[in-house]
C-alpha cells in the first residue's frame, strides 16, 4: 500500500509552505502521490510541479484546488482549471467533473471553516450529484470533533476514504494520508473511483507548533492572501477580453 496527501497548501495561497519544501518533506515521508490544493487557483502546482521535474524526483502530482462555494470548501482532484468560487456548490462540482476531476468533501461538517454538512452532503447525493471521495481523517482543528460523525455518515454513502493533513506548514506535510494499492496518481485515481482507499494518521499525533505560528498564519489567510486571489481573478477577466 502506498500513501498519498490529498490536500496541502503551499505559500502561493495561504499555507506557508514554499514549494520547494513540499517536495523535500513529502520525499522524507515517503509519499508516493501529492496532490497541491490551493484555494481557488492552480499557481502552487505549476510551481511544484516544476520542483518536481528539477529535481526529478518520483514523487506523482495530482492537480487539485480547494474551491470556495456557498456552501463550504470542496476538493477537486485531477483538475486542469480552478472553478469560480462562491458559486452554487452544485456549479462547483459540475465545474470540476466536465474537466474529468474528482470531487472530494474537505473537512466534513467542519465549524471553524466553511465546510460542508451532513443535510447538505445527503441533498447533493439525493439530487444525482456525483460526490467521489471524503475526509475521514484531517487532522487539523478544522473537522477534529467531527471525525466519528463523519464515519458514522459515511457508512450509509459509501465515499472513498481520504485521509489528508491540509498541511499549512512543512512540519505537517503527511500528518494524514490516503492509502492505495499501486504507487502512481493513476492507481489513486483507480482506488477512489473504486472505494478501495483507507484513510491513515490517526495513529501519530501531529506536530505542535509554537501559538505565534498559527496566528501568523491565520493572518496571512485573512489579510494577505484574500488580495491575491482577487488581483488573479482582475489578470485572467482582462486575459479572456484581450
Amino acid at each position: 500500500m502506498s500513501r498519498a496527501d490529498l490536500h496541502l497548501h503551499t505559500n502561493l495561497g495561504d499555507g506557508w509552505i514554499s514549494p520547494a519544501r513540499l517536495v523535500r518533506t513529502a520525499v522524507e515521508k515517503q509519499l508516493s502521490v501529492i496532490a497541491v490544493t490551493d484555494h481557488d487557483h492552480l499557481d502552487g502546482v505549476r510551481r511544484v510541479e516544476d520542483v518536481l521535474a528539477e529535481a526529478a524526483s518520483p514523487i506523482q502530482l495530482i492537480a487539485g484546488v480547494e474551491v470556495t462555494t456557498r456552501s463550504g470548501h470542496l476538493l477537486g482532484l485531477f483538475v486542469r482549471k480552478a472553478p469560480k468560487p462562491m458559486r452554487p456548490v452544485q456549479e462547483s462540482i459540475d465545474a470540476i467533473k466536465e474537466q474529468g476531476g474528482l470531487v472530494v468533501v474537505a473537512h466534513p461538517f467542519g465549524r471553524l471553516v466553511p465546510s460542508l454538512g451532513r443535510r447538505k452532503i445527503d441533498e447533493l447525493l439525493s439530487t444525482g450529484y456525483e460526490i467521489d471521495g471524503i475526509e475521514i481523517y484531517n487532522p487539523s482543528p478544522a473537522n477534529a470533533s467531527q471525525r466519528a460523525a463523519v464515519r458514522t455518515a459515511n457508512a450509509d454513502w459509501g465515499l472513498a476514504e481520504i485521509g489528508s493533513s491540509d498541511a499549512h506548514f512543512w512540519q505537517h506535510v503527511g500528518a494524514g494520508y490516503t492509502q492505495f494499492t499501486g504507487a502512481t496518481a493513476a492507481d489513486l485515481r483507480a482506488a477512489v473511483i473504486g472505494r478501495t482507499t483507507r484513510a491513515g494518521g490517526q495513529e501519530q499525533k501531529p506536530q505542535r507548533l509554537n501559538p505565534g505560528a498559527y496566528v501568523a498564519q491565520c493572518a496571512w489567510s485573512w489579510f494577505v492572501d484574500p488580495p491575491r486571489r482577487m488581483l488573479r481573478r482582475r489578470r485572467e477577466a482582462s486575459a479572456q477580453q484581450c
